[in-house]
Order: structure tokens, then sequence, then C-alpha cells
């Protein structure tokens, strides 16, 4: 047996384990409010507790919970009937009994946690966990009572509402805006002058089952937890349906391709199945009183939500990683039509692959959701500002009002799911109505300085978003923040959403409010200092006027190899913050063209990829945190793998040198950090599109002696050692360029801005809050 059998054997042991578990937390809960179930302690007092729990269990199924008991007793079947099993058994039993008696776990989704941290390869599939408390937070901000036009105390209309999650792991989401719901009930039927009663909460919690949720997953041991994250918040109500569905993906023998809930790009009513462990069954709809049909149909929307899938077409190439490799082939090559239907103006989905099978889930719950519907999402930060998530950008402004942004500065926490380390945010966005008139509307940015890791600490800062009025970033000066005890938590921003819907949403790249404004004007043309009421007007124009940027690492690759011997091609190769000190470096590589091409890449020409080496590179990619250098000037033009070569528009030595002590001095820091990629925190990515409209200081408007005075200014630092950008407020370096370029520009001092940007917790990994 390979290793891979054997881990593919363990990982199937241990979430079946899961599964088995989480029936028997349920069958617990309910004995609490069933007379007629034994416990499950009385149920282990039986010789043979194997038998004794498939007893229990087809009773359940005969009244109820299909979705939950159904996986759990093919399992409790298909395990041997030996003395090993029952020892297991007893363990688990006496393992859940005593997670039942801490009632806080079972509001948490406990179960889902556990799950996810059994798949271990996860990053195949794209599933990320959802933290309860981002959960609680996003949903919160997505049913804002006030952002809808309904009487939530109403359940007969409440009826036709409709909620999907076509994403749903093991339902975080559909959770939290269950109790998201229940909360403006509540809320309206005490405004509304009335009790609120058990009978009504009970009715409240079948509609919403029955009638409102609904949830999408290709894993059926997901759906299975799903159903009972959802039941187990009143086991004691009795319901007739659950509205969750298992999907397929694969590719059959015979060409049939299923993406899972992708398919829903091209119908409503796609096939369903459960699949677990590799044994299919046609028992298709996961409900609460049977599985009798083979359709899984998805409604049109009043909310979509979702943490979609987030694995890329980059690198090996990912997507439908879970699949075997003639599978996946083919399911890519399925998503590659329908993404290729809409570049030719056909109905496609817009979106690309290339930012991952995210921005594919968010185009096809588009095609779903009402005129004056609501998205909430849980997405890469990427989406911002990537290159790769434009189209998906571009969707919502074509379709939508940006409401809500919320982006974690916490370098404790910069994610929203428990099970990654990547920069993501929070977002909802409502579908305009036709012919609706956006100029006026506003897009929230919050800002968080500490990222709630409890649900009540969720539910209170909500709250606190609510009684606090955000400062409007074109008018006025100030901050709006949100404090506990004197110590700010967030900072909230209003933008319109007229002035960011064609661009990236960089107000969300900062977590002080004044370093977003800096960011912001320097996009017009002038510095802001604050708290200086003045901003001076600054000469700048965009990169790509001045010259032009050279090609990427994998064109590189697939023109040259790297090689110690000296040839005719240097290179400036790596990143290092222990070697790469100041703005003056030299060449250390040096490229051999390739004779032919790698496998399965194509054949770069090497004499266009030379025609666009420069002396000055800008960095790709970098660890802010660590690092020193925005930009290095080197002796001869020459090519990298991990910058920017540049080439400028006229061979002059001080035209080069000016621009290099630009991107180093703190306004051109500040500028080139509002163009990033977050990635992973401090890890951070320059596209080049992003560098090509890059503000930077308009070299040809400068008089000549201007332009000396920098390349002299250039001169006399550009070999001494700067220090790494978090302690650029006590770099006598860095403050020698920021003087230079004030006394050159007839700036004020920079000193202020420079101390700003240095405890930024993107560079510093010091949270703000603790300041």
């Amino acid at each position: 047996m390979t290793n891979d059998e054997i881990r593919r054997r363990q990982e199937t042991a241990e979430v079946a384990a899961v599964i088995l578990a989480n029936a028997m937390l349920f069958h617990e809960e309910l004995a609490r409010v069933r007379k007629d179930l034994p416990d499950l302690r009385t149920v282990a007092k039986e010789e043979y507790l194997q038998d004794g729990l498939l007893r229990e269990w087809r009773k359940i199924l005969k009244i109820d919970y299909v979705p939950i008991f159904y996986i759990a007793e093919e399992i409790l079947c298909d395990l041997p009937g030996l003395m090993d099993t029952n020892r297991a058994l007893r363990m688990l039993v006496e393992a859940v009994v005593r997670v039942s008696s801490n009632r806080a776990a079972l509001r948490h989704d406990l179960m889902g946690r556990i799950y996810h941290t059994l798949l271990r390869h996860k990053k195949y599939l794209g599933t990320y966990y959802t933290s309860v408390a981002s959960a609680t937070l996003l949903l919160k901000l997505a049913l804002d009572i006030r952002r809808w036009d309904r009487n939530w105390a109403d359940l007969e209309a409440l009826k036709e509402f409709r909620i999907a999650d076509i994403a749903c792991g093991t339902g975080t989401l559909l959770m939290a805006a269950q109790q998201a719901v229940t909360d403006n009930y509540v809320r309206h039927v005490v405004d509304g002058g009335a009790r609120v009663t058990v009978r009504g909460q009970e009715d409240l919690h079948r509609i919403m089952m029955e009638h409102v949720l609904h949830g999408y997953d290709v894993l059926a041991s997901a759906v299975h937890l799903t159903a009972s994250t959802l039941a187990i918040l009143a086991p004691e109500v009795v319901f007739s349906n659950m509205n969750l569905f298992s999907l397929p993906m694969r590719a059959e023998a015979d060409g049939t391709v299923y993406l899972g809930s992708v398919d829903f790009a091209d119908t409503s009513n796609i096939r369903a199945q459960i699949d677990l462990m590799g044994e299919r069954s046609e028992r298709s709809r996961v409900t609460g009183a049977g599985e009798r049909e083979t359709a899984a149909p998805l409604p049109r929307l009043d909310l979509c939500v979702m943490n979609p899938p987030f694995t890329r077409s980059v690198g090996d190439n990912l997507l439908f990683g879970s699949r075997p490799l003639e599978e996946r082939k083919q399911m890519q090559k399925k998503l590659a039509q329908l993404l290729r239907r809409a570049s030719n103006g056909r109905n496609g989905l817009k979106a690309s692959s290339t930012a991952g099978l995210g921005s594919v889930f968010i185009a096809v719950a588009d095609r779903y959701l009402k005129e004056g519907g609501r998205m909430a999402l849980v997405l890469p930060q990427a989406v911002a500002s990537g290159v790769a998530w434009k189209p998906t950008r571009e969707l919502f402004a074509e379709k939508y009002v940006l409401e809500v942004i919320v982006v974690s500065h916490d370098p404790d926490r910069w994610n929203f799911s428990d099970s990654t380390d990547l920069s993501e945010l929070l977002l909802v966005a409502r579908r305009k109505r036709n012919g609706e008139d956006t100029d006026d509307a506003k897009t929230l940015f919050i800002n968080l300085w500490k990222n709630p890791d409890r649900v009540f600490d969720a539910v209170t800062f909500f709250h606190d978003v609510q009684r606090t009025e955000p400062v409007d970033l074109e008018r006025g000066h100030g901050v709006a923040p949100i404090q506990v005890s004197e110590e700010t938590r967030a900072e909230l921003i209003h933008v319109p959403w007229a002035a960011i819907k064609n661009e990236r949403w960089y107000s969300c790249l900062f977590a002080q409010t004044e370093l977003v404004r800096t960011a912001h004007y320097l996009r017009q043309g002038t510095l802001y200092i604050a708290p200086a009421r003045e901003r001076p007007e600054l000469p700048l124009t965009y990169l790509s006027s001045l010259g032009e940027l050279g090609p990427d690492r994998r064109d590189i690759y697939d023109g040259f190899s790297l090689t110690k011997s000296r040839t005719a091609y240097p290179a400036f190769w790596g990143h290092d913050a222990d070697h790469v000190l100041t703005m003056a470096m030299g060449v250390n590589a040096h490229l051999l063209p390739l004779a032919k091409a790698k496998d399965n890449r194509p054949l770069r020409d090497v004499s266009l990829l030379w025609s666009r080496a420069g002396r000055i590179m800008i960095a790709e990619r970098m660890w802010l945190n660590t690092q020193r250098a925005m930009a290095v000037r080197l002796p001869r033009e020459s090519l990298s793998n991990v910058w920017w070569p540049f080439r400028c528009a006229v061979n002059n030595h001080d035209f080069e040198k000016a621009l290099v002590l630009w991107l180093n001095s703190t306004p051109g820091i500040v500028s080139v950090m509002a163009h990033r990629v977050s990635t992973r925190g401090a890890w951070v990515q320059f596209k080049k599109p992003h560098l090509a409209d890059l503000p930077v200081l308009d070299l040809w408007r400068l008089d000549k002696s201007q332009l000396k005075k920098l390349a002299e200014g250039y001169d006399e630092v550009c070999e001494q050692s700067l220090l790494p950008l978090p302690q650029m407020a006590n770099d006598p370096v860095r403050a020698a360029v920021d003087d230079c370029i004030s006394e050159t520009l007839g700036l004020p001092s920079l000193t202020r801005l420079r101390e700003a940007l240095s405890y930024e917790p993107v560079i510093s990994l010091q949270p703000l809050y603790r300041t």
C-alpha cells in the first residue's frame, strides 16, 4: 500500500469518526427533549453498542433528521462487528457526553472546527473554515435591520425570503444567517409591542429550515454537518424538509463533467448526489423526511452567503485538485469554456480562474440574486486590488453597490477563516435595482485594529458600528474610531461608491485613516500630512510615462536558466533582506539562454526579453517587515526574478537616481503600498499593471536644478545601509532621503508621515491597539 493510500484511508476514518460523533451529539440533544429516546449513556449499557446505536438511529430516521443520521447509519453498518469497534464506539460516546455538557460549544460549530482540521489537504478543495465570530459579524452587517425594507416579524412573508450558500461547508455562515434573522425577528416583535413566545420562535425556526435556508456542497460529509449545525439550534423542532444538497464534482467515463455548484451557471436545477468515501448513492436530496428527488434547485435569492473555494489556476494548477489528473483536465476544460463564453460576449461567467474558484462562484451566484438582494462574502484580500480579480471588481461595478468592506489589520489575525493565515476581507454588496441611480451611494470601510475572536465581541462590535458615524474621506479631517476602554479597535471611513467602483479598493489597505487619506490625495497630485490642513501640490505622473517595466519572472524562466558562469545577460537575483541593504546594488547573477522549451512551457524570445532589461529594479514581492528597499539601481541593465526591471525613456543617470530616491521616500512608499496586493500579512506583491499607473514624481516637469539636486541626494546616501522598514522612523538614511525630497520640492517635513507609516501593522507586525 502506498503512502498516499495510507493517508487517504486514515483521513477517511477520521472524517467518518467526526460524522459518528456528530450524530451521537445530536442524539444526546434529542434525548433531552424527547422522552421516548434513551440518552447515550443508557444505550452504552448494552453489550453490543453498535447494534444499540443502529436501533435507536433507525427509529430517529423514521421520524426525521435524515441529513444527520443517514450517513452516520451507513458508516455504522460498514464497521466490522468486532470488540475493537465496540471499544472505540464507547470511547466516542464518553467524549461526546462530555462535550454535550458544555452548552456553549454546541452553539459554535465545534464539529465543524474538528472536521476542517482533519481536511489536511484542503488546499486542493480550497475549503477554509469561517470562524464563528467572523461569520456572526458578516451576517449581522449583511442583515442589518436598517438595510432591509421588511417586517421580520411577518413569518408568512418570511417564507418567500431565500438565503443560500452554494459552498456551504459545515454551515457556519448559514447558522450565522439564521441567528441574525432570529435577532431581527425578536427586535421587530418587541418593537411592535408584542411578546416573543416559544411558539413563535419554533415557527420561525421551522420556516427557516423548510423555506429560507439553502445549502450546497460537493462533500456529503460537509452537508451532513451543515444539517446538524442548523438543526441543533432548536433540536425540539420537527420539520418536513431541509434544502441541503450534495453535488457531484467529477468527470464520468462517458465524458459527462460535473463541477459542483459551478454547474448552476447553466441551469438552476442540477443533479444532486450523496458521494461519501467514493461510494455513490442516487438518493440525492438531503431532506428532513427522506431523500426522493434527484435534482438540486437553486431559487432566486435575497441573500447569498459564501466563503467560496479559493484555489487558483497558477503554479501547479490546483483547480479541482482533489480529483485524479485526467478528470481534473476535463473539468478545467469545461470551466475554461464557461469563462470563454463571457469573453466572446456570450452568456458566460464574468470571472477569472487565475484568481481562483472564488471569482467563479461569485459570478455564478450573481445570476440568482434578486434586484436589491445582497451578497455577504469572505474573500482573499487580493480581491480589493489583485489583477486577476479585476473581472470580479468589474462585475460589482456594473451591477452592485459595495455597502461594507471589513479588513483586519490585526497582525495576530489577518484572516477571518480559522484554518488559514491568508489576508482576507468581509464584503457586503447589494445588487442594484433596474434604473437605480447610485451616485450618492457610499461604501463603508471598516479597518479593524483588533479582529474580534469571540461571538460576544463580534455582536458588541456590530452595535458599536451602528452607533458610530463614519468619517468622510474626501471631506474634513479626523477619524471615526470604535473604542473599548479608550482602546481603539477599528476606524470607519465612508467613501463614495462612484469614486472607487472603477478603481482598486485602496481605502482598505491601511489601518490608519490618515494614511488612507495620504494615499488618496497622492493620487490627486497633492500631499496630505495630518494634522495640517494645507495640501501642497506635487508634480506627479504615472510610472508608465517615465519608461517601461520589464518582463515578469515566468517569462524569464521560459527564456533563461540561471548559471554561475559570467554571460552577456546579467541579472539581479533574489531579495534577501541581509544582502539588499542599499539603493545602489550590483549585479549578482547571470542568465543562460535556453536552447529548447521546458516541458509544457513555451520558449520565449531572448532578444525580446533582453530589450526590456533595465538598470532600475522595483520590488515585485517582498516582506514589508524585514526588507528595506522598494527600488534599487544597478550599474548595468539586467533582468530579475523577484524585481521588475524598469528602463527609463531617456538614458539619463540623474533621471534614474531621482526616481529611485522618490520610490524609497516616505510618500513614495505610501504610494507603492497603496498599489500592493495583500497576500499574507506582511508578504505582499506588486503587479505590473498596478505599478504602471503608480503615481510617481514627474521628472519631465522638474527643472535641471531640481533634477540635479535629487541626483546628488541619491549619491550622498545610495551606498549607506537602509534600516528595515519597521525602523524607518529612526533611520538617518531615510530621514536624509525625505529631507532631500522636501527641500527640492518645497514640502513640509515628512517626519510625522514617516513615523505613522513605521507603525502601520502590515510593516511593524505590531498591533496598533496595544500602543
